[in-house]
Order: C-alpha cells, then structure tokens, then sequence
C-alpha cells in the first residue's frame, strides 16, 4: 500500500498539474443513469443528524451562541464516475436583536462544509455549498441547504465500498446584502464521527460502440475503473491476392488533446479469423497530441487464399508520461472487451496469386500461424470501409478524467459537465 506521505511528496513535486483523458462517446457526459436512477428510488438515503453550536462572537461581545441541527443524506448506492448528490440541511434558528440588527438588508446566506470520501486510505473532500434567499422579514438564521454541484462533483472511480464520513466539523453561514458579504457565523459540533458506506458499482458511459472495461493504473494502483462504449473502425487497403501485404487501419474513439509535453504510445492487437489466422500487432506512439480520435496501423502479409475475418481489439492500451516540475508521472489505461464474441472489424477475401510473392517487411508469422497485418474488401459500417461506430462522421467525444495530484495525496476526479448543456 502506498503511504499518503510519499503521495503527498509527489503531489508536491508535480504542483497541481492536472491530465486529461478523454473517454466518453459523443455528447455523452455521464453514464446513461437509468439504472442509478431505478437503484435510487428503491433504496432511500442513509440520513445522519448532529447539532452545532454557533458561534455570534462577529456580531459583538458576550453574545452566547445558538445551536441548529443538520442533516446529512447520503446515497446508499452509486456508480463510477456518475456525480452523486450528498446534501446537508439545517434548521432555523432565532437570533439576538442584537445580531439582527447588523443583518439589515441580508438577502441572502450562503453556507459551506466539507465531508470527506475514504477508499485506499486516501480521503477526498466532499465540499457541499449552497446559496439561501431570504423572504420576508429575517428573524434568525433561516433554514438553508448545501450539496454538491457541477463546479465540486464527488465522484467515486472505483467500485467497492466507498465510506462517507459525517458529520461536516465546521458549518459557515455568510450573509449577503446585494453590496457586500457580511462577517460569517461559523457552527461546530463535537458529535462523534460516523462513516456511511456507499456501494459503488461500474458506471457505463456512451452510447454507440462495443463495451470495454476500461481501468486506470497509477503507481501500480487501480485509481479509476468503468465501462464504456467505445466507437471504433477497422478499414484494409492493398491489393488482396496471395503473395501481397494489406495496411490495416484502425480508429479508436478515445483520443486528446493531451497537455503539451506528454508522452503517449498506444498498443493493441487485432485477432485475425479465417486464411491468415493469428494477430495483427499495432504499437506506436501518438504524435498529434490534439487529436480527438487514436489511428494506429499494421500489416497482414496474405499467403493463403479464402476469407479473413479482422476483429475489433479485445484489448488496448494507453501508456503515458507526464512532466512537472522536474517529476515524471508515468500511469496506463488499460480496455478489455466485455463484447463476446469480439465484432469482425473488416472481412477480406484473399484471391489466389498469380505471380511470385512480392517483398514485405511485414513482421513473420505469429505461433498461431497468422501474420501481424491484414487486407480485403471491406465490410461493417457504411461510409467507414468497416467497423463498429457510427459511420462516415465517427466524432469522439472530449470531456474526461481528470488526474489531480495535490499536496494532500492523489486524487482523481472526473468532472462531467456537459449535462449541464443537456439539461438546457
């Protein structure tokens, strides 16, 4: 197990720096939700009640404190990378005359906390905030409400038991007048500490494309896991009679723009069915670091008429190493196919030769017989030449993981926005 204080060391080293993958099918910035949502209705919140003392020592001298009560809701299920809603409420609570009368012309309070998320012994925060109105004339401190938001998301990466620790030590009511913040009347409580599990499942995220489980891999820590449907196309060119090498192409619907200065290779494998049986070899590094899609290549030497059957990858991978501050982060996302049997890519069909073999610098065969690259007249998707995706305008999506590492450990976060923009 890594020990926080070497992860805090490194958080240092980097300073901040944030990396950002890119992993979700188009337009979709969440998991679909339905499941969530139905596992939601069925299973009410965890809730957990601890009383505050207030302290009004801003507002004058000798003023005694008041005392709310918050409640805390907590799902008892979610899923990775799917924002979950925690929220906090609190009571009413009259105020001294004395007190009020500095609160003339509030319109409204504000109120923050922080919670903390434990999985791996690595706690995250669960920052919660909320704005109140006021309506009518302001007796106390009314009602208000805080949770989670776009801007702060609490997102679990791994499936598990995650643990919510409650309750928030520290309360801060801020009144606001339409001009200026007021002095802000903090609330504490000495209720004993209490964790609420949450389970977390396997979000899914996109729409079109076959399903692979995709992990993220850092110092040796499985820091991010989903499922996700991925678009991907599989096109050959060359001439197809025995004797002769294809160029087999590849698109996967995963790609930037990375930050500048890094460094990425990408591997996969593409099983081959039928004349050539064996696997075509794909590994080269990612120059165009803007990209929204990942293109890779290999090549299928053809010694054997009849039909080939290329396949769709049962398995990729993403290597990367990222610099800051003179450290080297290096960390690797890793996606297995949860579509069985893997869906043919590209069909060939391989006619006799005429003519002695041509030269090729194709790669010998593989143990199982094939050759690492391949070739045909294409099938699948149409205005694509093959493949499983969504046709001639395969885009991919942009939004993503974020890696944060900070001086309090690591932290990863994936802030999906966008549905914001599909709620509007």
């Amino acid at each position: 197990m890594l020990r926080a204080g070497k992860l805090a060391r490194l958080g240092a080293g980097i300073g901040g720096l944030a990396v950002c993958l890119t992993v979700l099918a188009p337009g979709v910035a969440r998991a679909d939700g339905g499941p969530l949502s139905f596992a939601s209705m069925l299973a009410p919140p965890t809730t957990f009640t601890a009383q505050y003392s207030c302290d009004l020592s801003a507002y004058g001298s000798g003023i005694p404190p008041v005392t709310v009560s918050a409640k805390v809701r907590v799902p008892k299920r979610a899923q990775t990378l799917v924002p979950v809603p925690i929220s906090l409420k609190t009571t009413s609570v009259a105020l001294p005359s004395s007190v009020l009368s500095q609160l003339s012309g509030v319109v409204s309070f504000d109120l923050t906390a922080t919670l903390a998320a434990t999985k791996l012994q690595l706690p995250i925060p669960v920052p919660l905030s909320g704005q109140n109105p006021v309506s009518g004339t302001l007796t106390g401190l009314p009602a208000a409400t805080a949770q989670t938001s776009d801007a702060h998301p609490v997102v679990f990466t791994v499936p598990g038991t995650w643990k919510i620790e409650v309750p928030a030590r520290t309360l801060t009511f801020t009144p606001h007048t339409s001009a200026a913040a007021l002095p802000a009347i903090t609330c504490t409580t000495t209720a004993t500490k209490r964790d609420i599990p949450v389970t977390v499942t396997l979000g899914v995220l996109g729409r079109t494309g076959p399903l692979y489980k995709c992990v993220v891999n850092l110092l040796h820590l499985d820091f991010e896991q989903f499922l996700v449907h991925i678009p991907m196309t599989v096109t050959a060119s060359g001439k197809r009679t025995e004797g002769n090498t294809v160029t087999v192409r590849l698109v996967v619907g995963i790609g930037g723009p990375y930050p500048p200065g890094t460094v990425v290779r990408f591997s996969a494998d593409l099983p081959v069915l039928g004349a050539q049986p064996g696997k075509i070899a794909m590994s080269e590094p990612i120059t165009d670091l803007t990209s929204t899609v990942t293109r890779a290549s290999g090549k299928l030497q053809l010694t054997k008429a009849g039909i080939d059957r290329i396949l769709i990858p049962e398995k990729f991978t993403f290597k990367f190493t990222v610099s800051g501050n003179g450290v080297s982060v290096p960390f690797v996302l890793t996606c297995m196919s949860k579509t069985s049997p893997a869906p043919v890519g590209v069909t060939l069909k391989v006619a006799k030769g005429h003519a002695s073999p041509q030269p090729s610098s194709s790669p010998t065969p593989t143990s199982g017989g094939g050759q690492p690259q391949g070739s045909g007249t294409p099938s699948g998707a149409p205005s694509t030449g093959g493949g499983i995706g969504p046709g001639g305008d395969m885009a991919v999506a942009t939004g993503g993981m974020a890696m944060v590492l900070s001086g309090g450990g690591v932290v990863l976060v994936a802030a999906r926005r966008r549905h914001r923009q599909e709620r509007g």
